[in-house]
């Protein structure tokens, strides 16, 4: 299974355990896989960037590094303009397509996890993948 991961969730991950942690370790582990576009990765490196200002004594995982070097780039040619009311969010439903991912991982519920899924690839909650990928 093929899996885009939010920004969220990979900051999340990177600080802190829980559920994006164990979502990344999956995909470490080699039990999905993972897409990223150029944005994304921009993304993801400068979020973790601005965190680690604001948090300089808390350990970094590095898994912006691992998704860097070893998940599956993809260059989005398809748009999906307006599909969210966060244009910021349209790079991560952009790459999914491109991808043709079979998820997207998102703790973003006011915009992402509304949506419910974008055409036709589901977007679920760190911990509804975790429970979805234990039962496949």
């Amino acid at each position: 299974m093929k899996v885009v991961f939010d920004t969220n969730v990979v900051v999340s991950a990177s600080f802190w355990r829980g559920a994006p942690f164990a979502c990344l370790a999956a995909w470490a582990q080699g039990r999905c896989a993972a897409a990223v576009s150029p944005g994304l990765l921009a993304e993801y490196h400068e979020t973790v960037a601005e965190l680690r200002l604001d948090h300089p004594g808390r350990k970094c995982v590095e898994w912006v590094a691992a998704l860097t070097e070893a998940a599956e780039l993809v260059f989005p040619m398809e748009r999906a303009s307006g599909a969210t009311p966060d244009p910021d969010d349209e790079m991560i439903l952009e790459c999914a397509l491109a991808a043709e991912a079979d998820y997207i991982v998102s703790g973003d519920k006011k915009h992402l996890l509304a949506l419910g899924h974008f055409r036709g690839i589901p977007i679920v909650s760190p911990a509804e993948f975790l429970r979805r990928q234990a039962r496949e």
